[in-house]
C-alpha cells in the first residue's frame, strides 16, 4: 500500500472511530492479513466467542475499552465481576447473528474475531477486524504477544507468557514421571450432547498428569460420541461443564458401573472469566486444577485457591474473596 493510500485509509478509519484524524499503523494478524489500526486504541468489540475474547483483554486492564456487551447466552457472572461496565455495554450479536449496522454504530477502533468469515465480512466495511487464531496449545502465547503489541502493552504480554511457562513447569516438577499405564482415564464431556467439545481439554487433560480417552490424534475441535462409547472407555474420572450435568451423570441408570460415577469422581469444571475446560486465559490454572483432583496427594487444595488468588489480582487487578474463589471452583450452575 503507497504512502497516500494508507494516510486515506487512516483518515476514513478516524472518521469512523474517534471522529479525529490520527496516526496509524498496520500489523500482521494470525492469519497473515494486513490490518490498519488506529495508533491509539481506546474501543474494542469482541465477537463471536466473546467471554474467551473478553478474557485477553482483561489481563490488559483493557475492561473499560470493551464497547459491546455479552450476548444472553455466552454471560457468565463473573465477566460482570472482572469488568462490570459489561453490564451496560449494547449487545452486538446473538444466536441469530451478528447486527453488524449496531457493531458499525459503536465506531470500535478495534474489532477481534477468531471466525475467519466475519472478519472478512467486517474487513470489507472498512472496519480494523482482526484474526486470531487458538487451535493448538502455544497459539496463547502468539495471541498474547500480538494483542501486546497492538495495545502497546509488550510487558504485560511477556509477564503472561514467563507465567504461563514458568506454572507448567512447576506442575510438571511436582508431578513428575507418570507412567502412562498409571495415568487415570478422564473423560471432559457435555454430557447433554455427548460431546468432548474442545480439542483443548486433550493437552489440558495430558499435562495434568491424565489419559484422555478422547485422545486419538483427532484434528476435529469436537467429537460425539454414544453413551454406549461412553460406558465402553469406562473414564475414572469425568469432567462436566456444569453442575446440573453432575444429577443427569447420577440419574442415568446405564452408568452406575463406570469407574468415576461408581467412585464419586465426577467433576464440574471451574468457571471463571470463562469455563475453564474450554480455551480461556485462565488455562493454567485449568492444568493446576485438573492435577489437583487426579492426584490430590501431591496437590494441595489450598495451594490452588491461593494461585487462583494471586492470577486474578496479577492479571485482571481483582482480589477475589474466598467466597468467590470457592464459586469459581464449583463450577457453573448453568447459564
Amino acid at each position: 500500500m503507497s504512502m497516500h493510500l494508507t494516510r486515506i485509509v487512516c483518515l476514513a478509519m478516524a472518521l469512523l472511530a474517534s471522529g479525529a484524524p490520527g496516526e496509524c499503523r498496520t500489523i500482521l494478524d494470525m492469519d497473515g492479513r494486513s490490518v490498519t489500526l488506529p495508533d491509539k486504541i481506546s474501543r474494542i468489540v469482541t465477537i463471536g466467542p466473546v467471554p474467551v475474547l473478553n478474557g485477553f483483554l482483561f489481563a490488559f486492564g483493557r475492561q473499560q475499552a470493551i464497547a459491546n456487551g455479552l450476548p444472553r447466552e455466552l454471560a457468565r457472572k463473573y465477566q460482570f465481576v472482572f469488568a462490570p461496565e459489561l453490564s451496560t455495554r449494547p449487545v452486538v450479536q446473538s444466536s441469530a447473528g451478528l447486527a453488524v449496522e449496531d457493531l458499525v454504530a459503536l465506531r470500535p477502533d478495534l474489532v477481534l474475531s477468531m471466525d475467519r468469515s466475519a472478519t472478512d465480512k467486517l474487513s470489507a466495511l472498512g472496519l480494523p477486524a482482526v484474526l486470531l487464531k487458538w487451535r493448538e496449545p502455544d497459539d496463547v502465547k502468539t495471541l498474547m504477544g500480538l494483542l501486546g503489541d497492538i495495545l502497546d502493552e509488550r510487558k504485560i504480554a511477556e509477564d503472561y507468557i514467563r507465567y504461563f511457562d514458568a506454572t507448567l513447569a512447576r506442575i510438571g516438577a511436582t508431578l513428575g514421571p507418570v507412567d502412562d499405564a498409571k495415568r487415570p482415564r478422564v473423560l471432559y464431556v457435555n454430557y447433554r450432547r455427548l460431546t468432548q467439545p474442545h480439542k483443548i481439554a486433550e493437552w489440558w487433560i495430558a499435562r495434568a498428569g491424565g489419559r484422555s480417552v478422547t485422545d486419538d490424534q483427532r484434528t476435529e475441535e469436537s467429537v460425539t460420541f454414544s453413551l454406549e462409547q461412553m460406558i465402553a472407555w469406562n473414564p475414572d474420572v469425568l469432567i462436566v461443564p456444569d453442575r446440573a450435568e453432575v444429577e443427569l451423570v447420577k440419574a442415568e441408570p446405564r452408568l452406575r458401573d463406570v469407574s468415576a460415577v461408581r467412585s464419586g469422581r465426577v467433576h464440574v469444571a471451574p468457571g471463571g472469566a470463562h469455563l475453564w475446560a474450554n480455551r480461556t486465559i485462565e488455562q493454567p490454572l485449568t492444568v493446576l486444577w485438573a492435577a489437583s483432583i487426579l492426584y490430590p496427594e501431591k496437590f494441595a487444595h489450598a495451594a490452588l485457591e491461593s494461585e487462583m488468588r494471586s492470577f486474578y489480582d496479577r492479571f485482571f487487578h481483582v482480589s477475589l474473596s474466598k467466597e468467590q474463589i470457592d464459586e469459581i471452583l464449583a463450577g457453573s450452575a448453568g447459564r
